[in-house]
């Protein structure tokens, strides 16, 4: 039987463990840290999605009667919950004995547990696949790539990522009728090495006696807005994932934000049980974009 390492009291507090989770590593969790938060009160979440008319020419005779037209209603739109869960283990001699390198091996190893949830959670954000459970069978949400549908394409195998391919998707997002900026791109190292070479028009001031070369492009600039470039491990080596931040949210289980529960002590070990149940509810699904099938080397 495995057994771990530690428990820590001071982690049974709700909204401390539910900050750490946002907030402990925010590099490996960009998407999951970018996006705001919510409620859900069901493990069948649904909310309602809707859109304003295109544009038209609308020009009146004056004095005419009204004319009753039928209107578009709201969509409905649904993902499942999902558990996560983390289990601390530690022997009674491993809390007894003296520890070299942390001056609480219980807090640390519980802060430890906890950046593994939180990037659960952003792979699950990023690119899960939806199952609604049964019996033995655990509930997975969809991702954000698993929702976008509008602005979704698959490049021939070998395209290039280019300046211009890049301007392509987000003039997508905006030709599909939203004025969302696609304000993160996600992308792998390959491609985030790509963008990095589009400095032609980037002036850098740099100390000569620095010996420094700075070939890094983490904003770019487009018609459409900023877009911060951020290195992800969840999206797929060939692809980019653009986001509206704002058009997404995570939408904690009611009573079930993460927490640490301690456990039942049985034998010589404590246990500890850190879980919650969160989903991805995506609020304008063509705000984004999901582009795959470019040439990575």
């Amino acid at each position: 039987m495995a057994i771990g390492l530690i428990t820590h009291m001071d982690t049974t507090r709700p909204e401390d463990v539910t900050e750490l989770i946002n907030n402990v590593d925010f590099e490996s969790t960009p998407f999951m840290s970018a996006i705001g938060e919510g409620t859900a009160s069901n493990t069948l979440h649904e909310w309602q999605v809707d859109s304003y008319d295109s544009s038209a020419d609308n020009a009146a005779v004056e004095g005419s009667d009204a004319t009753v037209v039928d209107l578009t209603q709201p969509t409905r739109a649904n993902n499942v919950v999902q558990v996560f869960r983390k289990v601390v283990t530690v022997s009674d001699t491993e809390q007894a004995i003296p520890h070299y390198g942390m001056n609480d091996p219980l807090s640390y190893q519980t802060k430890k547990k906890l950046v593994e949830m939180a990037r659960d959670m952003e792979k699950a954000f990023v690119a899960g696949t939806k199952a609604s459970g049964s019996s033995g069978v655990a509930r997975r949400m969809n991702g954000a790539i698993a929702q976008i549908s509008t602005n979704k394409t698959a490049r021939t195998s070998g395209t290039s990522l280019t300046e211009d391919e890049f301007n392509s998707i987000i003039a997508g997002i905006f030709d599909a009728g939203t004025d969302s900026t696609g304000d993160l791109v996600l992308s792998g190292s390959y491609l985030k090495r790509v963008i990095d070479k589009w400095n032609t028009r980037t002036t850098n001031n740099l100390n000569a006696q620095d010996y420094r070369q700075v070939l890094r492009v983490d904003l770019y600039t487009s018609s459409f807005g900023t877009h911060r470039i951020a290195l992800s491990r969840e999206v797929p080596t060939s692809a980019l994932l653009v986001v509206d931040t704002a058009k997404w949210r995570k939408d904690y289980l009611v009573n079930r934000r993460p927490s640490a529960t301690p456990l039942a002590k049985t034998g010589s070990s404590t246990k500890v049980l850190i879980e919650g149940e969160v989903t991805l509810a995506a609020l304008a699904e063509k705000s984004s974009a999901y582009r795959s099938g470019y040439f990575v080397g």
